[in-house]
């Protein structure tokens, strides 16, 4: 076995483990009863995140359609759910993913030219996350006085949000260090950079409509978990809302290595609910609820990729 594919196995294991422990130091009993309200969160969940679907695969058409590229939404949808499914199960799904998007879509302009509206549009979804997951860390801070883990998710996004917001590129200066030893692949990735750190400027109307979408996206996160709080007959703030969407979302950027954060979900959820004074099982209810929207979603890209026309379904505007 490869030690990529070892260590894969291994974090994969241990998080089966982890979430074993978590189901029960919480008490089956208590996750039973949570569980009976899995009727009533589920579908606010698939909703929500269909409307994230929507407004996401509608922000990198835009940003596509602003390069010259038209690409019909239900094809983008499909590429989405295709590529997220074939990060799902990885570690670093992200570093997966999007390449995997890249490709899936097939564009006759070639990857290069969609690169820079693609991934654009996925650093913009991530900016406006750790807008949110800052604004989460910061109602931490005021409901957990002596949490010292909220100042470390403050750090976290406020160092996320400069790297997605700086106009200057990183591996520029790489490059130039390296002189006429940089590598090939370096000075790709560095004009990859360039494409997409300059898109804003270059397409200005665009790169806002992009970030408006991304914006919206990011409410429905914060609707989710508030129905499984009023489904669990908890009463909430939405300082309290915003903290434990944060907490969340710090778990899932530690929790990358691990194939289908498979235990850091769950526990991450429990350990938040539990940190405001919530019954943990209504936490791992919510990361229950959000694992079964993702199977679904790679479902159906897995289901898509398998039946999908070889034929390029993308044109290039004149």
């Amino acid at each position: 076995m490869r030690p990529v594919k070892k260590i894969r196995a291994i974090a994969g294991v241990t998080g089966c483990v982890a979430l074993a422990v978590l189901a029960h130091r919480i008490g089956a009993g208590n996750i039973t009863a949570q569980l009976r309200n899995l009727g009533v969160v589920l579908p606010v969940v698939l909703l929500t995140g269909f409307a994230r679907l929507l407004l996401q695969t509608r922000a990198w058409q835009i940003g596509l359609r602003a390069e010259g590229i038209e690409v019909p939404q239900p094809r983008l949808i499909a590429v989405r759910l295709a590529s997220q499914a074939a990060g799902y199960l990885m570690a670093l799904g992200p570093v997966v993913s999007e390449p995997a998007k890249l490709a899936l879509l097939r564009s006759p302009a070639g990857m290069a030219a969609a690169a820079p509206a693609t991934l654009f549009e996925t650093g913009a979804f991530w900016f406006t996350t750790a807008i949110l997951g800052l604004l989460g860390a910061c109602a931490g801070a005021v409901l957990l006085a002596h949490a010292r883990v909220v100042w470390l998710a403050v750090a976290i996004f406020s160092v996320g949000i400069w790297f997605l917001a700086t106009r200057r590129t990183l591996l520029s200066p790489l490059v130039r260090a390296a002189g006429a030893r940089a590598p090939k692949w370096l000075r790709s990735a560095e004009q990859a950079e360039i494409g997409i750190r300059s898109f804003r400027d270059r397409q200005k109307q665009a790169a806002g409509r992009v970030l408006i979408l991304d914006s919206i996206a990011q409410v429905f996160t914060l609707i989710e978990v508030a129905s499984v709080l009023w489904a669990a007959g908890i009463r909430c703030s939405l300082l309290q809302v915003l903290t434990i969407e944060a907490a969340g979302r710090v778990v899932k950027t530690l929790g990358a290595w691990v194939p289908g954060r498979i235990g850091m979900d769950e526990g991450g959820a429990a350990a938040s609910f539990a940190l405001l004074g919530f019954a943990p099982a209504a936490g791992l209810m919510l990361a229950a609820a959000r694992r079964v929207r993702d199977l679904v979603w790679c479902a159906s890209g897995v289901v898509w990729t398998a039946g999908a026309n070889q034929a390029p379904l993308c044109v290039e505007e004149q």
